[in-house]
């Protein structure tokens, strides 16, 4: 008789024979190198994250020190007197 042209092959007989290209020595040895990356930039986050919440801190209070608003760096600043200055030698003994 005629094969039947409808017959494939089933999905699991697929999966297999793409299991067979895999390099998987290729494959652990990626994994292997991109975990051990994972591994070494954890701790460095933990490290830098309240670094960088200080940071915002930091510039917010460096803000409100420049702010017009605040009455206590007005009053500081007028009480500072600038020194005349004068074109005579100053002798140390």
């Amino acid at each position: 008789m005629y094969p039947n042209p409808y017959i494939r092959p089933g999905l699991f007989s697929r999966g297999l024979a793409f299991t067979r290209n895999i390099n998987w020595g290729g494959l652990l040895d990626g994994t292997q190198k991109t975990l051990g990356v994972i591994n070494q930039a954890i701790p460095i986050v933990y490290q830098v994250k309240p670094i960088l919440n200080n940071a915002k801190t930091m510039f917010r209070i460096a803000n409100e020190m420049q702010s017009p608003s605040n009455n206590q760096t007005s009053s500081i600043q007028n009480n500072i007197t600038t020194p005349s200055t004068n074109n005579r030698p100053i002798f140390y003994m």
